[in-house]
């Protein structure tokens, strides 16, 4: 029985020579109109789809494929015998090949044009082809890219069939292609109609930006905040409050915690029984420069006291996002006209992101299972003489937390469960050690400093590849480590905090942040 291939493309490229080779094998072709011209043109024999439908193309060729015979040739299942009773019985078509590309649609929106342009290359047809044959793969060969005619033709040429792991890649491909049709369309409509929201501008004020809500049950979502005050929420600010809802669901839900974030990482952070002791930590014992103009996140309702606090001494942040806020409170903050505040009860008891994360890199997307891993007592692993204490133990916990949600390289330096100070975003992780340290110490913090880090405990993201960074830490007074090992040079490390009674722990998890 001679093979069918039902060919519908926009992007014509190839579609001649590809549709000779199909027929010098012995392949029958059906095309729609376009196509039907241009090979017709070439001299091939060719099927016109309103033979095989029996229905004229209608509404200027919105409908020209969607029909009961083309959708049940291609979804056929050859190894089913009522399939086959049904096919023969109704006398429809058996299409063994979809070679379909689909309107133009992500370019036609790409230069001006008019909505009813774009509407007219929202292609229905060819994704509906391209779907049932996609599914069908074990019977149906599917080719959305023209860059497949040559793989497709050799392997017909050489095995007579399309291998199976073949036609599964090219489905594989095909369900990719429309589903980056479909959200392209979607973010399309949803920056004009939908639930999209148009940001002052992007990272920055030359670039455009804009806020795509997901449909998602997460309580902690962006969205799910109610704003109590302040203007709309820029770019950057939706980045450091996700790292701040992210840095809270890390601290935990046993103490009231709070965080200050600066440009994607804590700046500030501290647990405590009391909330504004938490907030005091976090602020005053923490990086007060890098907070300024910062994110402050709180697990807990603000009360009038904090509020008075947090207001006091013309410290700026620009953002506020807390559990609650009472009415007193409310009172006291709206004096800060230029603060927003957002409220969310779901942030008492915070649970960790345990969806997907999705960067865009030049040519597509990336994505990864989102960062949960945690870790507790039972995963440090104790590689020096001398032991951690109850307390060190506590604070080297709250280190890794720190470090986790820090941009990498990242060292943090804790005490007392309070982030004193971090040396984030480093291309080497000497100098994140270096800065950490100076940053604890650094008088331009005010006279009133005392994050010193004599005492304290530090915590890396990833291994010390050399012990010249721990040197670093230990000389400035640290007295407990935690990374996660794994460098042909962790001995060199180990003894070097052997050689000055320096507590070393390995977590044997790495935890970088880009």
């Amino acid at each position: 029985m001679k093979k069918t291939a039902l060919i519908s493309v926009f992007d014509k490229k190839g579609i001649v020579d590809f549709a000779k080779g199909l027929t010098r094998l012995g392949w029958e072709i059906i095309a729609t109109g376009g196509i039907y011209k241009t090979l017709k043109s070439a001299k091939l024999q060719v099927t016109t789809i309103e033979k095989v439908t029996g229905s004229p193309e209608i509404l200027n060729g919105r409908v020209k494929t969607i029909s009961y015979q083309i959708a049940a040739g291609i979804l056929f299942n050859r190894g089913s015998r009522k399939h086959q009773n049904q096919v023969k019985k109704l006398n429809l078509p058996t299409i063994d090949m979809v070679v379909c590309n689909l309107y133009p649609f992500e370019k036609t929106i790409s230069r001006r044009h008019r909505l009813n342009e774009a509407i007219e290359m929202i292609d229905v047809g060819g994704v509906t082809l391209l779907r049932a044959a996609a599914k069908n793969f074990k019977y149906v060969t599917t080719i959305c890219d023209p860059k497949d005619y040559k793989l497709v033709f050799d392997e017909l040429k050489n095995h007579i069939e399309v291998e199976e792991e073949t036609k599964a890649r090219l489905a594989s491909k095909t369900f990719g292609y429309v589903v980056r049709y479909d959200d392209t369309i979607s973010r399309y409509f949803a920056k004009r109609f939908g639930d999209s929201t148009k940001l002052r501008y992007g990272e920055n004020p030359h670039q455009k930006g804009w806020f795509h809500k997901e449909n998602t049950t997460d309580p902690l979502a962006i969205q799910k905040f109610k704003q109590l005050q302040g203007k709309e929420l820029s770019f950057n600010n939706y980045l450091d409050i996700s790292s701040v809802i992210d840095t809270l669901s890390e601290m935990g839900t046993k103490n009231p915690a709070c965080v200050i974030v600066k440009h994607g990482s804590p700046s500030g952070g501290a647990v405590s029984p009391n909330i504004r002791k938490a907030y005091e930590n976090a602020w005053y014992g923490g990086d007060t420069l890098a907070s300024f103009g910062g994110i402050i996140g709180i697990n807990r309702e603000v009360n009038v006291g904090l509020a008075t606090q947090m207001t006091k001494n013309k410290k700026f942040f620009e953002v506020l996002v807390a559990a609650n806020v009472s009415k007193e409170a409310q009172r006291i903050l709206e004096k800060r006209k230029k603060l927003t505040v957002l409220l969310n009860k779901a942030l008492e008891k915070p649970r960790i992101n345990r969806g997907s994360d999705f960067k865009s890199v030049r040519g597509g997307v990336i994505e990864q299972d989102f960062d949960s891993k945690q870790i507790t007592v039972k995963d440090l692993k104790v590689v020096s003489k001398k032991k951690p204490n109850k307390k060190q133990i506590e604070d080297l916990l709250f280190a890794w937390k720190m470090v986790k949600v820090s941009k990498s390289n990242a060292i943090t330096i804790v005490k007392n469960q309070t982030l004193i100070s971090s040396g984030v975003g480093q291309q080497d992780r000497k100098e994140a050690c270096r800065i950490s340290v100076f940053k604890a110490t650094d008088s331009a913090r005010g006279k009133n400093n005392n994050s010193t880090p004599v005492g304290a405990v530090a915590a890396t993201d990833a291994f010390f590849p050399f012990p010249d960074g721990p040197e670093i830490l230990i000389k400035a007074g640290i007295k407990a480590i935690s990374q996660p090992g794994g460098s042909i040079r962790d001995q060199e490390t180990i003894d070097l905090c052997n050689k000055h009674g320096v507590t070393m722990v390995f977590t044997g998890i790495r935890a970088f942040k880009h």
